[in-house]
This record gives C-alpha cells, structure tokens and sequence, in this order.
C-alpha cells in the first residue's frame, strides 16, 4: 500500500466509529428513530441526519448520541422506588442475548525460523544405503516409536459440556434487547409485582402489588442503597424550589 493511499485511515477511522457505536452507553443502548409507541422522534431523525455529514465538520460525529435509546427495563412501583424483587423470564437462550466479547488486540509474534524436517521415505533410502555400506541398526522401528508417542499425545479428553438451559430469570433492572422484548414473560405465580401494562416490555414499567408483604418480608429498593444515611433527613427529598415569575427582558 502506498503512503497516498487514504484506505487505510479510512478505514481506521470507520473501525474506530462502529466501535464506538458498539460500545455506546456501555453496550446498553441502540440507535432507533421511534418511540415505543411506534411515533417518530425528530431529535433521533435531526441527529443522524447531521452524523452523516461529519465527513465536512467533525464535530457533528457527536449529534449521534441524539438518536441513542437505552435498552433496558426498570420497574418502579407507586413510590417511583426499585424494588430487586421484581423478576421475569426471558424464553431464550442466555448465550442469544448476552453482550458480545470485547475485541481482544492481538499480539504480533516475531516469524521464527522453521526447522528442518527429515521425511520418513528419505529415512528409509538412507537406511537402505547404510545396511548396503555395512552400518547396523533398526532405523525404521527407531522412526516408528516416536509416531506411536505422538499418536498418544494427541489423545485428548474430551469434556463433556453442560447443556445450556432454554430461559433466563431477569432481576430488575436489566438490560433489554429489541429483539428480546418478544420473548419476555411476566411470572405472577410467586411474585409479588406484576407491570400495569402487560405489553410494555422495555423501558421504565410501573408495576402493581399483588399481594401485601408476608410478615418477615423485607423489600429492599436501589435508591436506598444510595442514599447517606449520614445526611441530614435521608429519607426526605429535597424541597421543590419556591414560585417565581420569569421575565425575559431582565
């Protein structure tokens, strides 16, 4: 390749963008110019629009984020809290939606100089030669040996895999795939929260109790973890700030 040659920053360029597309948000988000409700997002479709025109302003490989949407599910119960009791089942194989392996870089290793080879029929000409010149010894049972050495070694134990199971139970909350979303399905044998919109499969899903807690049961939410308990009134939120009148001329 020639040093004029602009494939190859072409396509370094393009590898480092899918890249980065791949990894956007943690490998938890997609590109999609629709709502849930099937209705058209002029942010996303503004957005991809100016990404395609990165190639004359840089800059503009940024409004690709515009047209991002999360993959994932998060069920909050009427308090608007994150209750890790809340699980369902996802009727698929865990390998169909699991994250792809990250690119590996690979090592380039030094060509080492191959080493010389005696084939077996040149053995056998040079042992002929030899008996025919009065040299003793069993040449070929001598070849042999080493063969049957390696044939042993190339024995391997073969182990035997477990089988992969046939569904996945999701805690909440988790990440959610498009394509997953159809092979979602909500337990309500032993739970104890079931989604208000039983179709609704992905992003943030109000959930319902259907039974009060049993006595001893504790249900614990994520933002209790994250909260100071040192903090002054952890559990209060912050005031709403006062009403005021917004007058643009000042």
């Amino acid at each position: 390749m020639s040093e004029n040659n602009r494939e190859g920053p072409l396509t370094r360029m393009g590898a480092v963008l899918s890249i980065g597309i791949l990894n956007a948000g943690g490998r938890n988000t997609t590109i999609s110019m629709e709502t849930r409700d099937g209705h058209l997002k002029q942010n996303a479709i503004c957005g991809l629009v100016l990404f395609m025109q990165h190639w004359y302003w840089y800059p503009m490989l940024n409004f690709i984020s515009l047209a991002l949407s999360p993959t994932v599910l998060i069920a909050v119960d009427k308090n608007l809290k994150v209750p890790k009791s809340f699980t369902f089942t996802s009727k698929a194989k865990p390998k169909t939606f699991q994250y792809p392996e990250l690119l590996k870089k690979t090592e380039v290793v030094a060509k080492e100089k191959l080493e010389t080879f005696t084939l077996s029929t040149t053995a056998k000409v040079k042992a002929r030669v030899d008996r025919k010149k009065g040299v003793t010894g069993d040449v070929e049972m001598a070849e042999d040996k080493p063969k049957e050495e390696e044939k042993k070694e190339e024995v391997k134990v073969e182990k035997k895999e477990e089988p992969e199971p046939e569904f996945l139970l999701l805690h909440n909350p988790t990440r959610i795939l498009n394509p997953q979303e159809q092979k979602i399905i909500y337990d309500q044998f032993d739970g104890r929260y079931m989604p208000v919109l039983e179709t609704r499969y992905a992003g943030f899903i109000v959930v319902k109790e259907l039974r009060p807690a049993n006595e001893g049961e504790v249900e614990l939410f994520y933002d209790d973890e994250e909260r100071n308990m040192d903090a002054p009134n952890p559990d209060l939120d912050p005031d709403l700030p006062e009403a005021f009148e917004f007058d643009p001329i000042v």
